[in-house]
């Protein structure tokens, strides 16, 4: 039962990208002369934020396999606890880059509204709120498993 809802987003999520995958891209004339340079500005923060969001996942991912690596031979209690810390701060970091990922998505929202770009940008909500999800309820069951004193969320 408590599974409905996030089959239910996988469900949804595949079904919009096989509807958007179909679709061109479509262009729009501009409006107003200052359009183009705004296009532009914009064009580049959206690179600028497709960096970052890359950036954030690629070191989060970094970071993990070198911490997990460091603790790979720890006494076992130790390990299953640096194991389940290293597990939700890359959970965490890549919730952040998916964050960014979406400021990506919704600035090329701004200046070509297409319908695959929203349907894109709807597709990362979901998949961020699927992310979050299954975040909070890892954070719930490591905090039972590894005890109140034992086990403290990554800051």
């Amino acid at each position: 039962m408590q599974y409905i809802l996030p089959v239910a987003l996988i469900a949804g999520l595949v079904a919009l990208l096989t509807i958007v995958s179909d679709q061109p891209a479509g262009e729009l004339q501009p409006l107003i002369p200052q359009e183009i340079w705004l296009t532009q500005v914009v064009g580049y923060l959206i690179i600028f934020t497709e960096a970052a969001a890359a950036y954030v996942i690629g070191s989060g991912v970094i970071r993990a396999v070198i911490t997990y690596t460091k603790h790979l031979f720890d006494a076992t209690n130790r390990q299953i606890n640096s194991t389940e810390k290293v597990r939700l701060r890359l959970g965490h970091m890549l919730n952040l880059g998916l964050e960014f990922a979406m400021g990506s998505d919704i600035l090329r929202l701004a200046v070509s509204p297409t319908t695959a770009d929203v349907v894109i940008l709807f597709a990362i909500v979901l998949l961020r709120i699927l992310l979050n999800y299954f975040l909070e309820r890892e954070i719930r069951s490591s905090a039972e498993f590894c005890g109140p004193g034992d086990f403290t969320p990554p800051t």
